[in-house]
């Protein structure tokens, strides 16, 4: 017996209405035309025709360049081959289809299988692995560390942090600013975590993560070793190129610095409202507590996405204002000001409207047959959604291509315009976190730095496992500000 098939909500004449009063850039006027239409599988997308490994290579090496020219080549659904094996990947790149994918129901679409690259790191229990009615309990559960007291406690610490850290970097020195970004991202993160009690082992942990998430610097970082055999891995790790072998080595030490500060935490006692708190208060159905791998894995999970996605974006963030003078002065001014804060938020929003730190969300896989667009997908078959392609739609964004921060000013982001954290009902725990991360950097930066670059051309980008980072990593000069162009008060 065929499963039932299930279709987004049309859009109705009522939705019309309201989308031409709002100014709405979609025409749904169009979009209900077409859903009139006989319906076309999935497999008639048209897409590259070269091999699969040719297709991987080219969206390893520019990944942007590679999906852009998909598009202009084949429109805004098109099919690539780069996964291993090489099966379809559906990209969507529409706003309505977009929607449609983030509304359907959470037996239709999966998320949990999507986060398969990244498995090495988060293990297979955690949120990201989870669907349906497993992933909104745990999600309201662990809601608590990343929202209302919790996140007064992490901005607080996130504002000292800044200070701090910053102080120390370095100055009149040509270096990449993402390596420190990144450690900042991940004392951040050890607030979520931790909150107040500081584990003993957190310095040696913190250059373990680092030395981990450097392997996201190689291609051999998408292998999904969790399906290979052993003696395939063992053969992988004496390929010392591949830094298979020092990756794997590190997630050991981490798995027992974790450990250890699991059973600190078991024995002082001590919970509060800190993730790992969280953690320790969740009892399966039976009673039993949450176990040590899954303890790891929902840490380890947020170690990853939580500071590698904030980290790329603040090191987006001084590379655009850093060649783009007028949109840095007026910046500044608001920060010398200090009166409001409207210009930071636009300018954190255009930076993940440009770069959106992850530019192809989490894959979807078909469970149940759904039609989007007019195009019916089958179970088994998987859904990109690319917020990067979105964002450069010149009927959304007109001239999408420039800087322009102005653009959010006086308007929020549309919730299917503008995914950066995702949308439906996997969008980010801790997206508030990560703008809170972006304006605290940027404001304690520029209060104290002059951005200055070595070299005048944009930066390319640069793969680094889902994300993408200025393939120098932001490389500038901070200098001092002079005394006339202090923020008043410094």
């Amino acid at each position: 017996m065929n499963a039932p098939q299930h279709a987004a909500p049309e859009t109705g004449p009522a939705d019309e209405a309201l989308a031409a009063a709002s100014g709405c850039p979609v025409d749904h006027t169009a979009a209900a035309a077409a859903s009139t239409r006989p319906s076309i599988p999935a497999e008639a997308l048209p897409g590259p025709k070269v091999s699969a490994l040719r297709q991987i290579l080219s969206y390893w090496k520019s990944p942007s360049d590679f999906v852009e020219s998909c598009r202009d080549q084949y429109g805004d659904r098109f099919a690539l081959r780069i996964r291993v094996p090489p099966r379809p990947l559906y990209v969507l790149s529409a706003p309505d289809d977009i929607k449609q994918m983030f509304l359907a129901p959470a037996d239709v679409l999966h998320t949990g299988t999507g986060s398969a690259t990244i498995e090495k790191f988060t293990g297979q229990s955690g949120l990201a692995w989870l669907d349906e009615d497993a992933h909104k309990i745990r999600r309201k559960l662990l809601m608590p560390s990343f929202h209302g007291k919790a996140l007064h406690r992490i901005e607080d610490s996130v504002n000292r942090m800044a200070v701090e850290e910053v102080a120390n970097w370095p100055r009149n020195k040509a270096m990449s600013l993402h390596p420190l970004v990144h450690r900042f991202t991940l004392n951040v993160i050890r607030e979520v975590i931790f909150g107040r009690v500081v584990p003993a082992q957190w310095d040696e942990l913190l250059e373990v993560l680092i030395g981990m998430m450097k392997f996201n610097n190689s291609m051999a970082s998408a292998m999904m070793i969790h399906k290979m055999s052993p003696a395939a891995v063992r053969v992988l790790r004496m390929i010392r190129p591949l830094g298979l072998d020092e990756f794997l080595i590190l997630r050991e030490r981490a798995n027992a610095l974790i450990a250890g500060a699991v059973a600190d935490r078991r024995a002082a006692g001590d919970l509060d409202n800190d993730m790992l708190s969280v953690l320790l208060g969740i009892t399966h159905e039976d009673g039993t507590p949450l176990s040590q791998t899954e303890l790891r894995d929902e840490m380890m999970t947020i170690f990853l996405a939580g500071t590698e996605t904030t980290a790329a974006a603040i090191s987006w963030a001084f590379e655009f204002l850093s060649r783009e003078p007028e949109a840095l002065e007026r910046l500044v001014a608001e920060i010398d000001a200090g009166t409001e804060d409207a210009y930071l938020t636009a300018t954190v929003q255009e930076v993940l409207r440009v770069r959106p730190s992850i530019p192809q969300i989490i894959p979807r896989t078909v469970v149940k047959p759904i039609e989007i667009g007019g195009v019916r997908f089958e179970p088994g078959m998987v859904l990109w959604a690319s917020a990067y392609l979105m964002n450069r739609d010149p009927q959304l964004y007109p001239e999408p291509d420039r800087f322009r921060p102005e653009r959010f000013l006086g308007s929020k982001p549309g919730v299917y315009t503008w995914i950066p954290f995702g949308g439906g009902r996997i969008r980010c725990l801790g997206d508030k976190i990560a703008l809170l991360e972006m304006k605290t950097v940027l404001r304690e930066v520029l209060s104290h730095c002059e951005l200055h670059r070595i070299d005048p051309a944009p930066e390319a980008t640069k793969s680094r496992s889902v994300s993408t980072l200025p393939a120098k990593g932001a490389f500038l000069e901070l200098r001092a500000r002079t005394p006339r162009t202090s923020r008043a008060g410094d």
